[in-house]
């Protein structure tokens, strides 16, 4: 968890303690396992959560198969507004860097030698706006356990970092190199827009 979860959390808490009934959730999704806190406050909320996410995936960038691994740690904060009963419209942001590693596949389709490394890192900013809309955690909700749905996009630019071995330096070249890092950065382009897909429970008290 980042150091500045814990802190933003109990502030939020004890920011709009005793001012409306609370609710406790946890959901599954895209942002991985989420654990979540929201004052109710008359015709909105505030919210607040922790994000815990481990990915593996594959893809193809250039003439390289890499393969990827996604370690996500984040903090949401959001307001919820309430045009019709439990449908809510979310404005908020996620806070935290997500950490991806990609390594070039030695294989008949990708163009990596064997014994030699491609590798790509790319890091998150620490900042990411968010823009959805969900179902649950409504102000007419009543106590007891209730379903939680968000559907949502966040957004940030994303910095990579790219290395080669030795090896692969000398087979490709710097001119192939740098064509090949900008295939790899052409591909992350694409993930600057986050999908977040959550469905859980909550607890309100």
């Amino acid at each position: 968890m980042p150091r500045f979860a814990l802190p933003l959390l109990t502030a939020l808490a004890l920011a709009a303690g005793g001012a409306g009934a609370q609710t406790v959730y946890g959901q599954l999704g895209t942002t991985g396992a989420t654990l979540g806190y929201a004052q109710h406050l008359g015709s909105y909320n505030l919210r607040g959560d922790v994000n815990f996410a481990s990915y593996d995936r594959n893809f193809r960038a250039g003439s390289v198969d890499y393969g990827a691994k996604l370690k996500l740690t984040t903090v949401g904060l959001f307001a919820d507004f309430f045009p019709i009963g439990q449908f809510r419209v979310t404005a908020g942001a996620f806070l935290g860097k997500d950490k991806i590693s990609a390594y070039g596949e030695n294989s008949a389709t990708s163009d990596v030698l064997p014994g030699e490394y491609v590798e790509g890192r790319i890091r998150s900013r620490n900042l990411r706006p968010y823009l959805g809309v969900g179902w649950g955690f409504g102000p007419q909700a009543g106590t007891g356990l209730s379903f939680a749905v968000d559907l949502g996009a966040s957004y940030g630019a994303l910095r990579t970092e790219y290395d080669v071995s030795p090896g692969m330096q000398r087979y490709w070249g710097n001119d192939r190199l740098q064509q090949e890092r900008r295939k790899f950065d052409d591909k992350v382009d694409d993930y600057k827009w986050f999908p977040v897909v959550r469905i859980g429970a909550s607890y309100r008290f």
